[in-house]
């Protein structure tokens, strides 16, 4: 299903580059969601997403593509968007070592979390990235640096390993006491490093 929508995905860009309005090509995003839920886990979402790229590639094959040109196209139209709010959700699941403190617990389980983005980064497979924040519970869409989310050290490896994709923003609990999310972007920037006073 994933290989046919990323089918349509590509027509619909060759569609728009003919009439000269592509800004880049569309692709299908399989994102990691809850950990309850299937491709929430790193290694779940690197098959989804090469298992799909692969069923695209025989499809594009049939119709006559060379293997280059049909796995370059099926890359380019499948991928993965990854959460770090969602993937901060697996602390819920996290079983600390009883003979270590709560700090050293909770290095533990960060450590095991850059472990895993170093993997996904490694893939290829991440095109789109959501920056949001929580506390590893709940999906509280938090400004990034609000909750406990190793997003800092997530961005430079996936820097790191030659990301080119694009950084979201995910505007979501500064809605309730905001008019906009602007203050979400403007906590976003001075959590990264970039103030914009």
């Amino acid at each position: 299903a994933y290989a046919a929508a990323a089918m349509t995905a590509m027509m619909k860009t060759e569609e728009m580059e003919r009439k000269g309005v592509a800004k880049k090509p569309l692709f299908v995003a399989m994102e990691n969601l809850f950990p309850e839920s299937y491709g929430a886990h790193p290694d779940e979402l690197i098959d989804l997403v090469k298992g799909s790229q692969e069923k695209m590639k025989v499809q594009l094959m049939q119709k006559g593509f060379s293997e280059n040109e049909a796995q370059k196209r099926a890359e380019t139209h499948i991928g993965a968007t990854f959460d770090t709010g969602h993937f901060n959700m697996w602390k819920k699941y996290w079983r600390g070592d009883p003979n270590k403190n709560i700090e050293e617990n909770e290095k533990g389980f960060s450590n095991w979390f850059l472990n895993q983005v170093e993997k996904l980064a490694k893939s290829g497979v991440v095109k789109h990235i959501h920056m949001v924040d929580n506390y590893g519970y709940q999906d509280e869409h938090l400004a990034p640096g609000q909750g406990n989310t190793p997003i800092k050290e997530a961005v430079a490896i996936f820097k790191k390993n030659g990301f080119k994709g694009d950084f979201i923003v995910e505007a979501g609990a500064d809605y309730t006491t905001d008019s906009s999310g602007f203050n979400t972007m403007t906590k976003a920037w001075n959590y990264m490093g970039n103030s914009i006073y």
